[in-house]
């Protein structure tokens, strides 16, 4: 198992089953703070429902379909962060991630998606990232628009969150955008 070490405060390491209660925990603590823009919120209901997510990520992660962490902060589990709906064929993926609110704003976010984009573009060898976010989830929109992400465009009524359908930007990152920040 790999722990890809950030900083001296923020890691990102491999998910694992054994991830299940200190995530379901921290869902737990923080369904409030996430119900506006997560549709998964409710049905987390247990340990045993995040185990059974887990292990279908897994699943697709073991077929190249999936790369998925978790985020570690002073040693305690903070949220997750993925790429999903990797395509072979296409060479791109998108981003997926989540916080507990104790844990934003203070560069988490940003700082653990500057290093999966590095993991990305270099052994995943991607060619491009999309990320999409409600429109009226600042938050998420900004550590996309840190990391120099540009919004390709607003889709209407794209996606359905509890219940009622929410606008959402889709923004991207080609590893030529990147590698140039790299350069420079």
């Amino acid at each position: 198992m790999f722990i890809n070490i950030i900083d001296k405060h923020i890691s990102l390491k491999p998910t694992e089953i054994g991830d299940a209660e200190p995530l379901f925990n921290l869902v737990d603590q923080n369904r409030t703070h996430l119900k506006p823009w997560m549709p998964w919120v409710d049905a987390t209901a247990t340990v045993a429902d995040e185990s059974h997510f887990i292990e279908g990520m897994l699943t697709k992660q073991a077929r190249g379909e999936v790369f998925l962490t978790t985020i570690i902060v002073d040693g305690e589990v903070a949220g997750m962060l993925d790429i999903h709906n990797i395509s072979a064929a296409n060479h791109r993926g998108e981003i997926g991630y989540w916080l507990g609110a104790t844990f934003e704003g203070h560069g988490v976010m940003t700082k653990s998606l500057e290093r999966l984009e590095e993991i990305a573009f270099t052994e995943l060898e991607l060619h491009k990232l999309q990320l999409g976010a409600d429109v009226a989830n600042t938050r998420s929109r900004s550590v996309a628009e840190r990391r120099q992400y540009h919004l390709d465009a607003t889709l209407p009524e794209n996606e359905l969150i509890n219940d009622h359908y929410v606008d959402e930007a889709i923004y991207s990152l080609t590893v030529d955008e990147w590698s140039q920040r790299q350069d420079d």
